[in-house]
């Protein structure tokens, strides 16, 4: 839906709840790259790597590609993905 203002705030209300859960991490990190805010990214990386050192763009594409084949949710899926390139994660 690319409400990225709403999306931040949720993120780092979830991460602030639970510090140890990654998947916030990712959606920040992702919302941050895709709207340009790249002073953010450098320290929320940096806490994903210390809860998931192993994420890469293609773990996390294989594991929403094996959630559904619905078009509509891999072209939303793709948008994550993308904030993520964006924010210059690993792709491999």
């Amino acid at each position: 839906m690319q409400q990225y203002k709403e999306a931040i705030e949720e993120c780092r209300r979830s991460i602030n709840l639970h510090k140890l859960y990654w998947m916030p991490y990712v959606d920040l990190v992702s919302a941050y790259g895709a709207t340009g805010q790249l002073e953010m990214i450098p320290q929320m990386t940096a806490e994903l790597d210390a809860i998931l050192p192993d994420f890469t763009v293609q773990w996390f594409r294989q594991i929403g590609y094996a959630r559904s084949s619905n078009a509509q949710f891999r072209r939303e899926y793709d948008n994550i993905l993308d904030g993520l390139r964006k924010a210059g994660v690993r792709e491999q």
